[in-house]
């Protein structure tokens, strides 16, 4: 089976893209600072905030008495990992007090626009957090009000489950998938974390014979540890290729899956705006490949092309302030051409309240969907979430793009 055409196309130089901060494509090591772990207490009856736990953000906290003030403020800084640097600031802390009280928090950023609404909770392992409701933005801070006592209250940008690598290490043996799915560590970070692969194991009624010249589908997740509702909808649209009912068992014995679901894991730990423990933004290193992050999938991918696999289709899950697909340009011409830009109406129809768009790029920045097309010749998205989209819609989005992107390729498949 044959899925591909390896082809040519002439583009512009890449010159970076809007939001881009200056030299984000220069992939080299920069210098980093790593936030200081520790409990503030402060107070009477006594105020307590930490940052001691996995993919905690913040820099420091103290007490601001107003003068008249019945309420205390609790004024927080957070400042991200190196500069200059996309607006994403990220924060996350625990906070609690001796006595119950009402207070005033106050996030106030490093030359950075508050982006994501604060969210709480008081069982972190939940995927289910509360948006606090009455914040105040003004340039650079975000003021609210907040009642807090003994039990520990958990306010990140987005959910996070500290107790387990956000979720990553249970997640297969939780979704009942353990069995269908090879989690193996293809390299390692900066901070020796693994990078992990799932490739999905060949069913039981299928013989190895059979698989040989198996579609390859790729998935990447979390190069940008505070896109939160990219990696959320990618786990369910995992689950739902994973799924036990004729259209998932069917797409599986025709394609293997290789998905890579936590590609920035120093990032996601250490609480960062954006890049990995080496300051670099890694879907801007799918060129040079200066980063063991991106050095690791390469070389675990790249022996594909060479062995009996056609690799037809990539996508890499991304947050941003929108529902928007970002699929390579019509004219380029891919193994299955435009497959994107078919699928597109199929997700966007399942899901009408999200709004999606399209918009197209040319194949010629060094980010991951790039990278896929010109190791591969085959046609790869940039499928981005809006921050703020709930977990239900996450769920719903994600499984029903799962279901036509199944649907299109086992079709595309018949007509070879």
């Amino acid at each position: 089976m044959s899925l591909f055409i390896l082809s040519c196309s002439t583009t512009e130089p890449f010159t970076g893209y809007s939001y881009d901060p200056p030299d984000a494509t220069d992939t080299r090591d920069k210098l980093t600072e790593l936030q200081k772990k520790r409990t503030i207490g402060f107070g009477e009856p006594k105020i307590w905030i930490s940052n001691e736990f996995n993919a905690a953000r913040l820099n420091d906290a103290w007490l601001v008495k107003g003068r008249g003030e019945a309420l205390d403020t609790i004024r927080v800084r957070i400042e991200p990992e190196n500069a200059p640097i996309n607006n994403s600031p990220w924060y996350g802390f625990k906070l609690w007090s001796d006595a119950p009280q009402e207070v005033i928090l106050q996030l106030h950023y490093a030359d950075a626009r508050h982006r994501y609404v604060p969210k709480w909770t008081h069982k972190p392992e939940s995927s289910i957090w509360q948006p606090i409701d009455s914040v105040s933005i003004t340039a650079g801070a975000a003021s609210m009000l907040l009642s807090i006592g003994p039990e520990v209250k958990w306010i990140a940008a987005h959910p996070t489950n500290a107790n387990d690598f956000l979720g990553l290490t249970n997640y297969l043996e939780a979704s009942g998938i353990s069995d269908l799915v090879q989690s193996d560590t293809v390299g390692y970070s900066h901070g020796k974390r693994g990078i992990i692969e799932w490739k999905t194991q060949i069913e039981a009624s299928t013989t190895a014979e059979e698989m040989s010249g198996s579609g390859l589908l790729l998935l990447f997740s979390r190069q940008h540890p505070p896109e939160v509702s990219g990696y959320r909808t990618f786990l369910h649209f995992y689950k739902r290729l994973h799924a036990s009912d004729q259209l998932a068992l069917q797409f599986r014995e025709a394609f293997t899956i290789l998905a890579y679901p936590m590609m920035n894991p120093d990032g996601v730990v250490e609480g960062h705006w954006r890049h990995n423990l080496k300051g670099i933004d890694l879907n801007r290193d799918w060129e040079y490949f200066r980063q063991p992050e991106t050095r690791a999938i390469r070389d675990a991918v790249s022996p594909y092309a060479e062995l009996d696999y056609s690799v037809v289709y990539g996508i890499d899950f991304h947050s941003t302030n929108e529902n928007v697909f970002y699929p390579i340009n019509e004219e380029v011409v891919t193994g299955i051409d435009n497959f994107t830009q078919r699928w597109f109406p199929f997700v966007a129809e399942a899901n009408p309240a999200l709004n999606f768009r399209s918009e197209e790029f040319e194949p010629n920045s060094p980010i991951s969907k790039n990278w896929v097309y010109k190791t591969f010749g085959t046609d790869a998205l940039t499928f981005e979430v809006d921050d703020e989209l709930s977990e239900e819609a996450m769920k719903q989005l994600g499984e029903s793009a799962a279901e036509s992107l199944m649907t299109l390729l086992l079709e595309e498949l018949k007509g070879q």
